[in-house]
C-alpha cells in the first residue's frame, strides 16, 4: 500500500505534473513554487553522489499535494476583516514548514521503496534500484534529519512534536502492513486504523499546521484536521484501487505490486469478505508468486465487488471532507480546496 502522488495520465509524472494540477490556481503555483525553492537549497549536502540523487528525485515531483495543503490551510486563515488575499505572500515560516512536509513525504517514499524493492516510481528508477539499499536509506535519513532541521528552526514546540509522531505514526504503520499474508488483517477496520497513520496522518497535519502557525482560530484548525483525516483515507483507498486497475503508462508502477507483496488493501479484503475461503485459497504467497494465480486472485477481486465497493468509501470520506468545508467562511481558498477534494476522488493516478 504504497502512498503516492496524484493527478491525471501521464506517463511519467514529474516537476510539470504540479504545474499542471494546480494550473487554475496560480496563487497556488506560486507558493509551491518557493516551496521548491526553499528544499532545493535546503538539500545541498557535501556528497556528490547525493546532491545528484537528491537533485534527480526533486525533479520527479508530483503534484506536491502535502506542501499545497499546507499554504492552502494558511490562506484559509481570516486575514483583518476578510479573506487572505490571493496575491499577498505568505509569510516566509510558512514555505518553510511545507517544504519540511513534503521532504518528510520524500524520505518516507525512500525508505517505503527499499522495503517493498520497488524498482520504479513515477515511471522512473526508484532511488534504491539507482544507488543500492543502502545508499537509499542513508538518503532518506539525510532527508529527515534537514526535515527536522528546517521545523525546530521556523515551526513552533507543539507542531515540531506533531510532526514527530507523525514520523512514529508511519513508521508504526509500516510495521503493520509488514505482517504479509496474515488472515487477521482481512478486516476494514484494521486497513482503515492502518491508513491512518500511513496517509491520512501526514494529510491531516499539512491542512492543519499551515493555519495553526497563523494562530487561526480554533475552530478553523479543528475543522482542517478532520478535512484532512478525510481526505487522505479517500486519497489512499484510490491509490490502492488504481494499483488493482491502473496501467503502468497511467500510474507510473507496475499493476498488483501490492497484492503480489501479500498487502491486503482495501479492494482484496472487501471482495474476501463475500467468500473468505476462497479467498484465502487465492491470496496465498505460492499462488500469487505465478502469473496465472495472480490473475485468478486479480479477476476473484473484480467478480466480488472489491473495487466497485472500495470507490463507495472514498466517496463516503470524500463526502465527509466535502461538508465539513462547506462549513469554512466563504473565499476563494475554500473553492480551490472543494474542487481540489473533488479532483482526488476522480483522480486517475
Amino acid at each position: 500500500m504504497r502512498c503516492v502522488q496524484e493527478g491525471e495520465p501521464t506517463a511519467s509524472p514529474s516537476q510539470g505534473t504540479m504545474l499542471h494540477f494546480w494550473k487554475d490556481y496560480p496563487h497556488i503555483q506560486q507558493d509551491l513554487a518557493r516551496v521548491q525553492d526553499i528544499m532545493r537549497s535546503s538539500l545541498q549536502g557535501r556528497d556528490p553522489l547525493l546532491n545528484q540523487t537528491i537533485q534527480t528525485l526533486l525533479g520527479r515531483n508530483g503534484k506536491m499535494l502535502r506542501p499545497g495543503f499546507v499554504v492552502l490551510g494558511a490562506r484559509l486563515k481570516p486575514y483583518r476583516k476578510g479573506p487572505y488575499p490571493l496575491q499577498k505572500p505568505l509569510p516566509e515560516k510558512i514555505y518553510h514548514i511545507a517544504a519540511a512536509v513534503e521532504i518528510l513525504h520524500l524520505a518516507t517514499l525512500i525508505h517505503d521503496d527499499v522495503i517493498d524493492r520497488a524498482l520504479t516510481r513515477r515511471g522512473a528508477p526508484t532511488v534504491n534500484a539507482e544507488i543500492g539499499d543502502r545508499n537509499a536509506v542513508l538518503t532518506g535519513d539525510f532527508l529527515f534529519s534537514r526535515c527536522f532541521s528546517i521545523v525546530a528552526d521556523y515551526s513552533t514546540m507543539e507542531n515540531a512534536r506533531l510532526l514527530a509522531r507523525g514520523v512514529s505514526h508511519i513508521c508504526e504503520s509500516e510495521i503493520a502492513q509488514s505482517r504479509r499474508f496474515d488472515p487477521a488483517t482481512l478486516s476494514v477496520r484494521n486497513y482503515l486504523h492502518r491508513i491512518i497513520g500511513k496517509t491520512a496522518f501526514l494529510f491531516s497535519l499539512s491542512l492543519f499546521v499551515g493555519a495553526e502557525e497563523l494562530k487561526a482560530p480554533r475552530a478553523l484548525t479543528t475543522s482542517l484536521r478532520r478535512i484532512g483525516y478525510s481526505v487522505g483515507i479517500s486519497f489512499q483507498i484510490i491509490d490502492d484501487i488504481l494499483d488493482m486497475v491502473g496501467t503502468p503508462e497511467t500510474t507510473g508502477k507496475s499493476t498488483g505490486g501490492d497484492l503480489r507483496e501479500g498487502i491486503y488493501t482495501l479492494p482484496v479484503i472487501l471482495a474476501a469478505n463475500a467468500d473468505q475461503k476462497v479467498a484465502l485459497s487465492l491470496y496465498t504467497p505460492e499462488n500469487l508468486a505465478t502469473p496465472s494465480g495472480y490473475e485468478k486472485a486479480r479477476a476473484f477481486i473484480l467478480s466480488h465487488g472489491g473495487v466497485e465497493k472500495s470507490r463507495e468509501y472514498a466517496k463516503q470520506y470524500t463526502e465527509r471532507a466535502l461538508r465539513e468545508a462547506s462549513r469554512l467562511p466563504p473565499s476563494e481558498n475554500r473553492k480551490v480546496l472543494i474542487e481540489v477534494i473533488e479532483k482526488l476522488l476522480h483522480r486517475s493516478y
